[in-house]
């Protein structure tokens, strides 16, 4: 059963720790109403728009709205990728200090989305790769693309291991995802250099990965030795 939403009230969160930060966003844990979460929170200089080809350029309404997809399709629920449980418009980064400082110069108030929080996971590298760690990722890619949604950044980093009983394999960052309103139009996204369906490929690329990390892992490398 898919489980309710939440309509966060950015005052009653509690900055806990600054898990990440990169270019386009920062992940924090969090509290609220005595349950900790992810808040994953964008900058704002400005709506990038959409290509000529309609694809969303924007990282905040991107991410968004593949959770949001995913979520009523219960790909969320069923552990394949985190839980979603709402979104803020607008965050005040003076309401949040020092939290949200590097926010401050942005031309608007940050956006965010809330996630569920995973603790102790590792990314997926050619240390802890496994045939079934990397079929479980597949599964994962496999209940995206059903719910119609290409991931597009489908490297190892944005592949967790979520320890637990059972454990859990899940993609996560969908803020370059691409969103199709009919399984006929993502059938018709071709890669024109490949010249094979958007979806194919993205499988393929990450069927691909595994061998890598294989046979890293049979010379015996270190996570990271090489860049995919």
């Amino acid at each position: 059963m898919v489980y309710s939403l939440l309509i966060p009230d950015p005052a009653a969160i509690r900055f806990l720790q600054n898990i990440r930060d990169c270019e386009a966003s920062s992940i924090f844990e969090v509290e609220l109403d005595g349950e900790r979460y992810a808040l994953k929170v964008f900058h704002d200089d400005g709506d990038p728009g959409y290509t000529n080809s309609g694809r969303d350029l924007n990282r905040f309404r991107n991410e968004r709205n593949a959770y949001q997809r995913l979520h009523a399709s219960g790909v969320c629920d069923i552990g394949l990728v985190p839980k979603y449980y709402g979104f803020i418009d607008r965050l005040d980064p003076s309401s949040h200090e020092p939290w949200l400082d590097h926010f401050t110069q942005d031309q608007f108030h940050p956006s965010a989305i809330l996630l569920e929080y995973l603790v102790d996971v590792e990314e997926l590298n050619c240390v802890n790769y496994s045939p079934e760690r990397h079929s479980r990722a597949l599964e994962a890619l496999d209940q995206v693309h059903n719910a119609l949604i290409l991931h597009n950044d489908i490297y190892p980093k944005n592949i967790l291991i979520v320890p637990g009983s059972p454990e859990r394999v899940m993609l996560i960052d969908f803020d370059v995802a691409e969103l199709f309103p009919s399984r006929e139009a993502m059938d018709q996204d071709i890669v024109p250099i490949e010249n094979t369906q958007g979806w194919k490929l993205e499988r393929g690329v990450l069927e691909d990965f595994g061998k890598h990390l294989a046979e890293d892992q049979r010379e015996g490398l270190p996570p990271n030795t090489k860049f995919y």
